[in-house]
């Protein structure tokens, strides 16, 4: 009696908890896909952890039930620990942007697995092919029981080492803690799902997935405060955090700049077209710089200022790459106007300051050492 009072116990606590989210999610303003997916496996999780408890209670014989309600009780928490993998992987994908992901064949293709798997739990009391019960209601796992483990696992196990592996390939500062946090936290349900197979009677799954939703919830939210909601790009807090940390652990053999851009006559877009074409022109800009900046991952960080400024903070072994990147950044700013066919010419001009570790000088001098030289090229073009 005492160890089913524990297991309902820490069943609703994670319900608690993740209910707390839930609240949290549907209050916000933040509608993105990946937030909706989000909802969705909460919601999932926190019924498997209510007919769990119900399955807990059922099965220490408190209350004595027929054999279909014994079935029924324990068929509905497996349906639902597998659909929440499912949930996760789709969750996954999402934050990793794969558009090949939500392609109707591909879609098609990733359910396979957990079809078959609900089709298994579904017709066990049928088949026996994962479980039956006895005639005293105790249960026994078929030769397929490994399926239920292993079709979940599998999921989760994908989403893992796709987010260990963009964590470090992919040149986004801003995403890295996302992925490094899709990479880390399914190892956690996986790791307590293994042990509450082995345990049965021990709450282990509620926990781990528990926690990791509480992590990936609280990395997404920090994300989202690091980031300029208009444009994409990393905040002027965040840039400051960065160079901050840059200039106090100088990376071997390489070189650190700043650089500012300026978005020539924005004010005069402004005015002739309207603040929502100014916003595009942002957009465009932003887009323009993270295409440029992409070719080295990890090296050039790409932030908003303030109204029309940009700061990159770049990382290279020689001045001349620096020099290109500022040409690749005015190239590109030009290529995507073009594109967007609009009545006006775009263009921006590039700041470049250079940090001396001999002699550090506080962010602020080196923002205005980068102005100092963009006032000269704007006025040297003018």
């Amino acid at each position: 009696m005492t160890e089913v009072f524990y297991y309902i116990q820490a069943n609703l606590s994670c319900f608690l908890c993740l209910g707390l989210i839930l609240y949290k999610i549907n209050h916000s303003i933040d509608r993105q896909t990946s937030t909706v997916i989000l909802r969705r496996l909460i919601i999932v999780l926190m019924t498997y952890f209510f007919t769990d408890s119900m399955w807990i209670f059922l099965d220490s014989g408190i209350v004595p039930v027929g054999h279909a309600a014994m079935i029924v009780s324990s068929i509905i928490p497996y349906v639902l620990i597998v659909c929440s993998s499912y949930f996760w992987f789709v969750y996954c994908e999402v934050l990793q942007r794969d558009k090949a992901m939500f392609t109707k064949k591909w879609m098609f293709i990733a359910s396979i697995p957990i079809i078959v798997t609900l089709v298994l739990i579904v017709t066990a009391s049928f088949t026996g092919l994962v479980f039956h019960f006895d005639e005293n209601n105790h249960i026994h796992y078929g030769p397929f029981y490994a399926v239920l483990l292993l079709v979940p696992f599998g999921y989760m196990l994908y989403s893992s080492a796709k987010g260990f592996y963009k964590a470090f390939t992919q040149g986004r500062y801003l995403d890295h803690m996302v992925y490094l946090t899709i990479g880390i936290f399914p190892l956690i349900p996986i790791i307590t799902g293994v042990l509450q197979a082995i345990f049965m009677y021990i709450p282990f799954m509620c926990y781990g997935a528990s926690f990791s939703i509480l992590m990936i919830y609280l990395t997404t939210l920090e994300n989202l405060i690091s980031m300029d909601s208009l444009t994409q790009v990393n905040n002027r807090n965040q840039m400051h955090k960065y160079l901050l940390r840059k200039m106090k652990n100088p990376s071997p053999n390489l070189s650190l700049y700043l650089m500012i851009i300026d978005i020539d006559h924005f004010r005069d877009i402004n005015d002739s077209f309207g603040h929502m074409e100014g916003d595009r022109v942002l957009v465009r800009v932003a887009n323009a710089m993270k295409d440029a900046c992409i070719a080295h991952r990890n090296r050039f960080f790409v932030s908003r200022f303030g109204g029309d400024e940009f700061i990159v903070i770049a990382e290279t072994e020689y001045k001349g790459e620096v020099n290109w990147l500022s040409e690749k950044i005015r190239s590109n700013v030009k290529l995507y106007n073009d594109k967007a066919d609009v009545p006006y010419n775009l263009s921006v001009c590039v700041g470049i300051a250079e940090y001396d570790y001999a002699n550090p000088v506080p962010i602020p001098s080196l923002i205005a050492r980068a102005d100092t030289d963009l006032y000269h090229k704007k006025h040297a073009r003018a």
